[in-house]
């Protein structure tokens, strides 16, 4: 089997421009959102948003359909006993609300001295615009974003260095590969745990948000400027249930 904890982590593009991103056409395939439970035997499923009552989160993950076959490609890849532990995927606009909002909280209060524009462009390197402009749909809103981190065959959470959906410079994915900053002999093994998750992931066709380690992007306009595809594939979306 391949290491893919050697290959280093050279995420791209290297300063991440919403307002390119947002001009990325979609051209919706409409594949369906399904849910990420019914493949149990390499993931396993903690709904972050529920579990902390985020309004507007729901007690299952849903991913588009193409985004699960990727999912399960990768997953294909880890070790015997080893799960990805799904974090979030689909999100509705309430729940990316509600987090846009207490991330700019968490910005004001450590840094009471920004201007309005800093404060923003602070909050937006980890929450993306509640937005419902169906040009420019928030990334999770399309379900072709997801967060995850991989367990061992213990049950364990690998050491990525700080928590899904860490605020400090240190969720930038390609951190631990810059020997200016850190003592890469103490934190090796969290080095090579960070390598494992994005080369898996993409391998199978996913990109990474260079910004956080646990966030990928299959179909979404993220996905598509990061692969230089001519566009999206998914834009916003919503679960189907038949009695809501």
């Amino acid at each position: 089997m391949k290491d893919f904890k050697k290959n280093s982590i050279k995420t791209t593009p290297s300063v991440w421009e919403w307002n390119k991103i947002g001009k990325v056409s979609i051209q919706e395939s409409n594949d369906p959102l399904v849910s990420v439970s019914y493949i149990p035997e390499k993931l396993i499923v903690s709904p972050q948003y529920f579990i902390q009552n985020i309004p507007g989160a729901l007690p299952d993950l849903y991913i588009r359909n193409q985004v699960q076959h990727k999912l399960i490609e990768a997953a294909k890849l880890l070790p015997n006993g080893y799960k990805f532990v799904i974090f979030d995927g689909w999100r509705s606009i309430e729940t990316q609300k509600a987090l846009f909002y207490k991330m700019k909280d968490f910005v004001k209060r450590d840094h009471p001295n920004f201007t309005e524009e800093e404060t923003l462009t602070a909050t937006l390197r980890l929450v993306a615009l509640p937005s419902t402009d169906i040009e420019k749909p928030s990334p999770h809103n399309t379900g072709g974003s997801i967060d995850l981190s991989i367990a061992d065959n213990s049950g364990r959470l690998l050491d990525m260095g700080g928590p899904f959906d860490d605020i400090k410079e240190t969720a930038k994915t390609a951190f631990y590969e810059n020997e200016s900053k850190v003592n890469i002999k103490e934190a090796v093994h969290v080095q090579e745990n960070r390598r494992f998750l994005y080369n898996v992931m993409t391998q199978v066709g996913f990109t990474n948000y260079i910004e956080e380690w646990w966030h990928f992007d299959y179909g979404n306009q993220n996905w598509a400027y990061n692969k230089g595809t001519e566009h999206a594939i998914f834009g916003a979306t919503k679960p189907l249930f038949p009695w809501v």
